[in-house]
């Protein structure tokens, strides 16, 4: 399992927009945050073949708690292969759950991904 551990910049304005549409929080992740995902992710797998990615990220669940500022996220996403030498390619669902506190207009974030697939 890789725990990924992110700060991100979001004003109280920027988290009321967050709030209404979730798919702006990912506009907030830098992109070399994206890469420490990416990587987190890339470290997990078993199996490499294929070159996987991740892609078509989604904020699937947001929920926080204003009082405790406090809360939680889910960022769905495919891991996508591109396999040489051929015309195949494949596609699997997957997430990462994430928790954070919110201080001084920052998310510090942590999440954990988890390979689910088995190994037999």
């Amino acid at each position: 399992m890789s725990t990924i551990r992110l700060k991100i910049n979001i004003s109280h304005l920027e988290l009321q927009q967050i709030e209404q549409n979730h798919q702006i929080l990912l506009t907030k992740i830098s992109l070399d945050d994206m890469k420490l995902i990416q990587d987190a992710v890339f470290d997990d797998l078993t199996d490499k073949d294929g070159a996987p990615k991740i892609g078509d990220l989604l904020v699937s669940i947001f929920d926080i708690d204003h009082l405790k500022t406090k809360g939680r996220f889910r960022i769905t996403f495919n891991i996508n292969r591109q396999f040489c030498c051929s015309d195949i390619s494949s596609c699997k669902s997957d997430y990462i759950d994430f928790n954070f506190t919110y201080v001084n207009n920052e998310f510090e974030v942590i999440g954990s991904f988890m390979n689910w697939d088995m190994d037999n």
